[in-house]
């Protein structure tokens, strides 16, 4: 049956003068509910995976947990990490573990933050920058054992230290 130019189900495409098959109405209500339960899905997920315990309070905030730990006799598997910049007057100081960076920026020297983490493998790093000319250090503890260090000298000197073993 045809009605002006257009036959009964079908319709002109925009961008083709060709005819195209209208979907029939069963194939829009399939299409509808499967997209509405693709979206349900992908929002249980989204929210699933953002639950829990949250690590983005950085490095900084593991301090807080040290010294409650210490206080406490420790936990059973934590890794006490030390992290050290030595060097003349000041520092611009960034330092982690594994993904968790922070700063302390013209940090004055010898500088030293004491961290702890009970996660099986642990990168630490430190970057640091001297204000001024001479030699600048860094040194990283895990539990007592020196397991990296480094040492730059001139003006400006930046220096680099990352314990990948543990």
């Amino acid at each position: 049956m045809t009605i002006g130019w257009a036959t009964v189900g079908f319709r002109r495409s925009a961008t083709s003068p060709s005819f195209v098959p209208l979907p029939i109405r069963g194939e829009l209500l399939l299409r509808t509910k499967l997209t509405t339960a693709g979206v349900v899905v992908l929002a249980v997920m989204a929210i699933a995976c953002g639950a829990g315990e949250s690590d983005t309070a950085g490095p900084g905030a593991q301090d807080q947990a040290a010294g409650a730990a210490d206080k406490k006799g420790g936990k059973k598997g934590e890794k006490k990490i030390v992290l050290e910049v030595t060097g003349p007057k000041s520092a611009d100081v960034t330092y982690g573990l594994n993904a968790d960076q922070s700063q302390a920026n013209g940090a004055k020297l010898p500088w030293k933050k004491e961290l702890t983490s009970a996660e099986a493998i642990v990168i630490p790093t430190i970057v640091a920058q001297s204000k001024g000319s001479g030699k600048i250090k860094c040194k990283i503890t895990i539990d007592g054992e020196v397991v990296k260090e480094n040492a730059s000298e001139g003006e400006f000197a930046v220096v680099t230290c990352t314990a990948d073993n543990f």
